[in-house]
């Protein structure tokens, strides 16, 4: 483009550049509303699943963002994406962080960059997202949907402290609305509820099957990827000025996107030959069919 160029001409090059992000947006690990839009957006978090052995509803791992880019934290005992469990190990972000909190004066550089740069808890779930006019969604294909503490400190005080109950029971639980306010970077949620009523995930047995076959293909695991200290180490120098830019290619940072792993556990034995449950088959039975499908879930 020209020098002369209006500003008109940019703003359609920044419209492409949108379009572009937002058809990759399928392949990114999480969803998110979409970055350019307020309004509510009203999703279903799914409960622990039984047959992976969950207790929580949420997946909790804590993260190092360097130069806006995150990392898993090196101090902790996961399983990554490979199968490979990770024993937690001396974190060269998190030392530094201390480091900078031991030496610095509050509220000084130092001690900003300290807050930047210190492991924060990320909080994953399984969520269906509703289908809205302005949004098609198949709601059957439930999603990775990840938030910091204050979500999820929301969700805590609406479970243990109010009258909304158990929002993620899959029988008699609730959707919850993501109010979502401001733009990009500066969006906030903090106006988010749970729906009024009280409802199942679906209560039709083939949809709800249909997207707990999809659920269990969403393994936590599979969005966890760990750098080395040692190339870590080179990338938080890198960003501070300790080390070349080049340092920074270095790094592998968790991964935005891939396909999930694991398959759909349902015995052989409870199913007809279209893939549903018997007692899906006879009329009438809708309620038992459902019944026998929530069992998959805590």
């Amino acid at each position: 483009m020209s020098p002369q160029n209006s500003s008109a001409e940019w703003g359609d090059m920044l419209d492409e550049m949108q379009r572009d992000k937002e058809a990759s947006a399928g392949t990114r690990k999480y969803w998110q509303p979409p970055s350019d839009k307020e309004g509510t957006f009203p999703i279903r978090i799914l409960p622990p699943l039984r047959s992976k052995g969950e207790k929580k509803f949420y997946f909790k791992h804590q993260i190092h963002w360097v130069d806006r880019i995150p990392y898993e934290c090196l101090g902790q005992d996961l399983v990554d994406k490979n199968g490979v469990a990770h024993k937690a190990e001396d974190c060269p972000i998190c030392s530094f962080v201390k480091k900078l909190y031991r030496t610095s004066e509050k509220n000084t550089d130092g001690w900003k960059l300290a807050g930047e740069l210190r492991a924060k808890d990320r909080y994953d779930y399984r969520v269906v997202v509703r289908s809205t006019p302005e949004q098609q969604n198949d709601e059957t294909k439930p999603v990775f949907f990840e938030t910091g503490s204050t979500i999820f400190e929301m969700l805590f005080h609406i479970m243990k402290e109010t009258d909304f109950g158990i929002i993620v029971d899959p029988k008699n639980g609730r959707d919850f609305n993501l109010v979502k306010k401001g733009l990009k970077r500066q969006s906030r949620y903090d106006q988010s509820l749970p729906s009024p009523n009280v409802s199942p995930i679906f209560p039709d047995a083939a949809k709800l099957k249909a997207m707990l076959d999809n659920a269990m293909k969403l393994d936590y695991s599979s969005l966890i990827e760990f750098t080395s200290a040692t190339e870590m180490d080179k990338g938080l120098h890198a960003y501070i000025g300790g080390e070349p830019a080049t340092a920074t290619k270095q790094l592998a940072p968790r991964p935005r996107a891939s396909e999930p792993t694991g398959d759909a556990e349902f015995p052989d034995s409870a199913k007809s030959d279209d893939g549903m449950p018997d007692s899906a088959s006879t009329p009438g039975n809708e309620d038992a069919a459902i019944d026998d499908i929530l069992k998959e879930f805590n």
